[in-house]
């Protein structure tokens, strides 16, 4: 391999794991303005448990958050969700994705 081939292949990786960097440090971003957002959609008590389920279940916290985003941007959403209604929506969600897990013995 001629130096003008490694120095080329070099130039290449490096780009690439700076392409990879700005693209993590954008999905850092906006998962923080979809926090930023959601934050601003519950009470504090609320706030805290979906943080606390985003722990154990980071796939149900986000379509809580998701979903909380629609109402919001679908003009359904007119006050702060308090820690009693997140608990109902919790409920309701991890229902729909529930899973069934049998074990068959074949």
């Amino acid at each position: 391999m001629s130096e003008d081939e490694a120095l080329r292949r070099l130039q290449e990786k490096i780009l690439a794991e700076m392409s990879e960097k700005r693209e993590r440090e954008e999905e850092a971003r906006e998962l923080q303005r979809i926090d930023a957002i959601v934050k601003s959609l519950l009470t504090t008590d609320a706030w805290q448990r979906l943080k606390r389920v985003e722990l154990v279940k980071p796939e149900l916290a986000n379509d809580v958050k998701i979903y909380l985003i629609q109402l919001y941007s679908a003009g359904k959403l007119t006050r702060k969700l308090t820690d009693d209604e997140l608990k109902t929506l919790l409920a309701s969600l991890s229902e729909r994705v529930k899973r069934d897990f049998n074990i068959r013995v074949v």
